[in-house]
């Protein structure tokens, strides 16, 4: 098959007026183009956009807003690895990924870095947009410069995105309830323990608590549901003193972790043996993982971490090399762990 340097060759002319008449653009005079337009009729030329992308040395940089993973425990350290996986796939297409890393428990952090963002130019933007009203107001920005962008982990209404790769987290946070019905009593009370800093709104989080409370407020159970913030999470005596302090009430049965910090709440449970709370929490990883095996923690919802990071890349590339339009909202499935499956992962 010819490639758009054939062409240009046999037509004596650069590959860039090749590809302005490939694309319909102005600045070839007619009788150049008919040459041109013969040729590729003559030898059954089609668009090859990798080709092209190399033959003009054209480079593609695409920006990844996205919370630091300081571990391989950390949630984000998965969809990182994605990432990077979907890159060396894309290596010879040009494109470079940079990183723009935020502290997920810091508000000013995702903006600060959000902003750093916006002070360079690129082809598409992937990111994890957890705070809400700030995403919004910077977001406006990349549409204006019609930069295409794909949402990974949290869903935001109303935005351009070109799609959301993720789980629905709302259902999630149902599926969690349900199954917290059939691990305790009807009498028994829940505490939703939320690990984070005060004045921070995590989007997904917060709609895996409204589909956890929904599913019981429709079914007008007598269950009551009690929350609590543990703003330290590298303090466990901190955690643990406030958590004894809610655990005074000794209805609570049921606790539900709606993040991956869950182990921070299942230390707790173990070292105390309080066997009669039941666990549920999301993702895998080490901690985790040790913590369901041994039962301290009764269920996981597993989102499919490198997949989000791998998927959401993949369709960038996509979009901006091939032109394909992706769904606009890609929800992965809702993975249920178990001491009995987390070892066949």
């Amino acid at each position: 098959m010819k490639t758009i340097k054939d062409i240009a060759a046999l037509a004596n002319v650069s590959i860039g007026t090749v590809d302005r008449v490939i694309h319909n653009r102005s600045g070839v005079s007619k009788k150049t183009k008919e040459r041109i337009e013969k040729i590729i009729q003559e030898h059954g030329f089609q668009i090859n956009k990798t080709a092209r992308i190399l033959a003009l040395n054209k480079k593609y940089n695409i920006a990844v807003l996205m919370p630091t993973a300081e571990s391989s425990s950390d949630f984000w350290y998965l969809p990182k690895k994605g990432i990077e996986k979907a890159s060396e796939e894309f290596e010879m297409h040009r494109v470079s990924v940079n990183y723009f890393h935020f502290d997920p428990l810091n508000l000013n952090s995702f903006k600060d870095v959000f902003d750093t963002l916006l002070e360079t130019s690129f082809d598409a933007v992937l990111l994890a947009p957890i705070f809400l009203n700030e995403a919004k107001e910077r977001l406006i920005h990349l549409d204006q410069r019609k930069v295409p962008y794909v949402f990974i982990n949290a869903e935001l209404e109303g935005a351009n995105n070109i799609s959301y790769i993720g789980q629905h987290s709302f259902d999630s946070g149902a599926l969690a309830a349900k199954l917290m019905s059939l691990l305790i009593d009807t009498e028994d009370d829940i505490l939703i323990v939320k690990v984070r800093k005060d004045n921070i709104h995590h989007s997904a989080i917060e709609d895996r608590i409204s589909g956890f409370k929904s599913y019981f407020d429709t079914r007008n159970t007598p269950v009551q549901i009690h929350e609590v913030i543990l703003p330290k999470i590298k303090d466990q005596a901190a955690i643990n003193t406030l958590l004894r302090k809610k655990l005074t009430n000794h209805k609570i049965k049921g606790l539900f972790i709606p993040s991956s910090k869950v182990s921070v709440v299942a230390n707790y449970v173990e070292e105390r043996k309080l066997k009669h709370l039941k666990l549920i929490g999301y993702d895998l990883n080490e901690e985790n993982v040790h913590l369901i095996k041994n039962e301290t923690i009764d269920f996981l919802i597993d989102q499919d971490a490198f997949f989000q990071g791998y998927e959401g890349t993949k369709t960038l590339f996509n979009f901006i090399i091939n032109d394909v339009v992706p769904q606009k909202n890609r929800y992965l499935p809702i993975k249920l762990l178990t001491k009995e499956n987390v070892k066949y992962l």
